[in-house]
């Protein structure tokens, strides 16, 4: 199968969707309604910045509280569900539904039952009760829709390069892993005893693993000649500020334009087997 994904079925069923996740929400029967459209995205692929059902990882999602964050891997809960996970410390606030970024279209939204807080881990419930095996990849910017297959999932190993993908500023590849099973307390101040931690290094091309925004990135490793992806693990905080390089700018980190896009050469990240382990999650893969 090919790892470049141009155009998947079109949106479709958003009142019920919306209906869907706002009764389950509130547990009060409610009714969707939309103003008519300024123009006609049936026939445009979904891509980072605006993703569709089947939803796939490292898509730019406007968090509850409306600040951008990405969504992750693609798991089934104990009961078989389909959930987009993202980070904890992204889910407070608001309505507590997650959308598209650009669009506002409803992903999904928090389910109490399907979060971590050691983990900084939060299923995000789908009604389309679709998400794919696949992560959006390339710039942040990028609007093709590609994006590779998850084909499993791996330890972290000092030493080990991954890719982190966060959707605010893009993926970041030949970043290092330095040190494994370490604890943190993030910004949200809730601590997470397990995470690793990796750099950018002078392969890095922008020297840069991430910019704020980009928390819930999934990281992973490249396997069969990078086209597909090994799942290791979510951004769950940041490191070692830096001067960001030309070509992060606000033009081209997705939420540029709302404030000064913040470069970090570290990024620390759960490890994907620690999540699977204490949730009960299972990873969607190809």
């Amino acid at each position: 199968m090919t790892p470049q994904i141009l155009f998947r079925e079109a949106r479709q069923g958003k009142s019920d969707e919306v209906k869907a996740v706002t009764s389950r929400l509130t547990g009060i029967n409610t009714v969707a309604t939309y103003k008519p459209a300024s123009e006609d995205l049936s026939a445009a692929p979904a891509n980072r910045q605006h993703d569709a059902s089947p939803w796939f990882g490292g898509s730019a999602l406007r968090n509850p509280g409306g600040g951008i964050c990405s969504g992750s891997f693609s798991v089934k809960n104990k009961d078989g569900g389909f959930l987009l996970m993202s980070a904890r410390h992204c889910s407070k606030g608001g309505d507590g539904l997650w959308r598209t970024w650009e669009g506002g279209d409803v992903v999904g939204g928090n389910d109490a039952a399907e979060v971590s807080i050691p983990d900084d881990a939060q299923g995000i419930h789908l009604p389309s009760k679709q998400a794919g095996p696949y992560l959006y990849d390339g710039p942040a910017t990028r609007r093709d829709g590609y994006a590779k297959p998850v084909v499993g999932w791996g330890h972290n190993n000092v030493g080990d390069y991954v890719c982190a993908d966060g959707a605010n500023s893009g993926v970041h590849c030949n970043v290092q892993v330095a040190k494994t099973d370490i604890g943190i307390t993030g910004g949200d101040g809730s601590y997470r005893p397990v995470t690793d931690l990796a750099y950018a290094t002078s392969l890095t091309p922008d020297g840069v693993a991430a910019v704020n925004g980009d928390s819930g990135g999934p990281v992973f490793a490249g396997v069969n000649n990078f086209t597909a992806d090994e799942a290791r693990g979510m951004i769950t905080a940041l490191d070692r500020t830096v001067t960001c390089p030309s070509s992060l700018n606000k033009d081209t980190v997705l939420d540029g334009h709302i404030r000064t896009p913040w470069c970090l050469q570290g990024v620390y990240y759960v490890p994907i087997y620690q999540t699977l382990h204490d949730t009960g999650w299972t990873l969607v893969t190809l």
